[in-house]
């Protein structure tokens, strides 16, 4: 799987009627909905240009987005400043957090999660979400922690490789 990371601070520097045409949901908030296209307009670029996919529609089946096309199996996730999304040949779940101070140990026991720390529990956050998208039981799984996000990814091809694509100006350190 393809992992794409992409600062969602780029939304800022495209027309408006532009992003529209990449909408796929109502968002009251302007923000996130900026956010929103412009994760889809990028994952569109990469599709054509990248995996050179020319039938580029996103239609949605039970909630989940996936290519019209069915060339590739995709997925995507929002937060903080942040748009992921992985694109592979097999079904595919992605989940990013920032880890912002919570709760998380009442949480966690909520929802019978195994996390001591606030690393332990986005770990198992994220994984519980990634799953959830990938909608079957994951054959491999791969977790990375950038900065202050936690990002799980799953596959149900046990044999998968993850590669990860950091689409931003910023360095980060613990990568």
């Amino acid at each position: 799987m393809d992992i794409f990371i992409i600062e969602t601070a780029g939304a800022d520097n495209i027309e408006e009627k532009i992003l529209l045409e990449f909408k796929k949901r109502e968002i009251a908030n302007s923000k996130k909905l900026k956010e929103h296209c412009f994760s889809y307009l990028m994952m569109d670029r990469i599709l054509e240009h990248v995996y050179k996919i020319s039938n580029r529609t996103i239609i949605f089946e039970n909630e989940k987005p996936i290519l019209q096309s069915r060339e590739k199996h995709i997925t995507i996730s929002h937060s903080g400043n942040y748009a992921i999304f992985g694109i592979s040949d097999y079904n595919c779940g992605i989940d990013i957090e920032e880890m912002t101070e919570r709760n998380f140990s009442k949480i966690a026991k909520r929802m019978n999660f195994n996390a001591d720390t606030k690393e332990e529990f986005y770990k198992e956050w994220t994984l519980y979400e990634a799953r959830y998208k990938l909608g079957e039981e994951e054959k491999k799984e791969h977790t990375l922690m950038m900065e202050n996000y936690c990002i799980s990814a799953c596959s149900s091809n046990k044999k998968e490789n993850f590669e990860v694509y950091i689409l931003t100006t910023k360095k980060f350190s613990n990568v």
